[in-house]
Formats: structure tokens, C-alpha cells, sequence
């Protein structure tokens, strides 16, 4: 019994024309699954910028529905531009706020001290 030559490989012509041809199938199959994934990934991000853009439609809604409220209108008239009614006086405070805290405010608040300093600030109004 004489054995043939193997060929390189161990492919026969007819393997390796198969072998070609599934490479070339997997070859053009890449570009169409590469632009079904982002088309995918950009309908998600529609999506989601869809949603946003309904929340924010939903939340000017009832901002519109809010606006025509004369008792609304009016309160944001005399918060943002100091509008008065006939008979009301506008007071508007000019200059810079007072610092964050004293030290009697913020001993004062501390949560850390005993309960006995506290008692005693509270009785004689002293910082121990």
C-alpha cells in the first residue's frame, strides 16, 4: 500500500478552497455586523436622549400650567424684580452678610461636647 504525500498543511486542494471560501464569508460578514452594533448603540443613545427631551417637555408642561396662576405670576414678580402691590413697602438689604458662624454659635452647635457643657452654656450662657 503506497501513501501519497501529504500536502503542506495537511490541506487538500479541496480543503482549501473551502477554507477560503469561509474566510471570505466571515471577511464580509465583519463590516455588516461592525454597522448593525453601532447603529444599535446609536438608537440606544436616542433613546435615551428621547426620554430626557419628554422629562424636560413633561417638566416645562407644568411650568406653563404653574404660569397661569395670577397668585404664581405675582410671587415671582415680587421675588425676582420687586414688584409691590398698592400699600406694601419694598425693603431690600444691601451690603455683605455677616460671617458663617461666631465661636458662641458654633460651640453653640457642636455635637461633640458633653452633654453637662451644654447644660451649663444653656444655664449661664458661658463657653467652658
Amino acid at each position: 500500500m503506497s501513501q501519497e504525500p501529504r500536502p503542506p498543511l495537511g490541506l487538500t486542494p479541496r480543503g482549501a478552497v473551502l477554507l477560503l471560501a469561509l474566510f471570505a464569508l466571515a471577511a464580509t460578514a465583519v463590516y455588516p455586523l461592525r454597522q448593525y452594533v453601532s447603529q444599535q448603540d446609536r438608537i440606544e443613545r436616542l433613546q435615551a436622549k428621547q426620554a430626557a427631551l419628554a422629562a424636560e417637555n413633561a417638566r416645562l408642561e407644568a411650568e406653563r400650567k404653574r404660569l397661569m396662576d395670577p397668585a404664581y405670576v405675582q410671587q415671582l414678580a415680587k421675588r425676582d424684580y420687586h414688584v409691590v402691590a398698592p400699600g406694601e413697602e419694598a425693603w431690600v438689604v444691601t451690603g455683605t452678610p455677616p460671617a458663617a458662624g461666631t465661636g458662641q454659635a458654633a460651640a453653640a452647635a457642636d455635637p461633640d461636647r458633653p452633654w453637662y457643657k451644654r447644660a451649663w452654656q444653656g444655664l449661664t450662657g458661658w463657653l467652658s
